[in-house]
């Protein structure tokens, strides 16, 4: 059992609406991943112009204090290194955990689709740092689960007509057929862009 998995033993569940782990912790996995850092570094992927930003902001103090929370999850590593002669700065790099636990989350794709807004586009952006081909396998796994979701959500529709529904329930799984369809558009649109890359 890992560090992370004991401390979480026995505590209560969280809400099924919330992940696991926000994808902020999982993009300074990924920056870490890249190679040890800082925090004033790593605050520097998250500033306006950069592309992280468009979907992930992260302010200094929050980034501090989610550092500090996975070296205490085992998932990163801390040192002291010196700057100059009386002063030192802290400098992080990933653990072998933290590499697994990054590398697992990349390859898999999100299993609702309020998650491609956020959780998604965090994966994208590291996928397609890595190389058009790793982007591009993350794109059509992705692809395929909406598609079989888009399939499920038809097949509830179908059933919920053949019977007395509330109307509300209809509107809810309406817009989430919607929503499937256009993130499968959006989808194709994106794997059609990276095999021109």
């Amino acid at each position: 059992m890992t560090k992370v998995e004991n401390e979480t033993k026995g505590k209560s569940k969280k809400s099924p609406l919330q992940p696991e782990r926000p994808a902020t912790e999982f993009a300074l996995l990924g920056l870490l991943c890249e190679g040890a850092s800082h925090g004033y570094e790593l605050t520097r992927h998250f500033s306006e112009d950069t592309e992280l930003a468009q979907v992930c902001q992260l302010e200094m103090s929050l980034l501090y204090a989610l550092l500090k929370k996975l070296e205490k999850e085992g998932l990163a590593l801390g040192h002291e290194e010196p700057v100059s002669e009386h002063k030192t700065r802290h400098v992080v790099e990933l653990s072998e955990e933290g590499r697994q636990v990054f590398e697992k989350w990349l390859a898999q794709p999100v299993k609702r689709t309020r998650e491609m807004r956020l959780d998604f586009l965090v994966k994208l952006y590291f996928a397609r740092r890595r190389g058009s081909n790793i982007a591009i396998a993350l794109v059509q796994r992705q692809y395929d689960y909406n598609l079989s979701l888009l399939n499920h959500l038809k097949e509830e529709r179908k059933k919920s007509q053949n019977q007395e529904s509330n109307i509300y329930k209809r509107w809810v799984l309406e817009f989430r057929i919607e929503q499937n369809e256009g993130s499968l558009r959006w989808l194709a649109s994106c794997q059609k862009e990276l095999a021109g890359e």
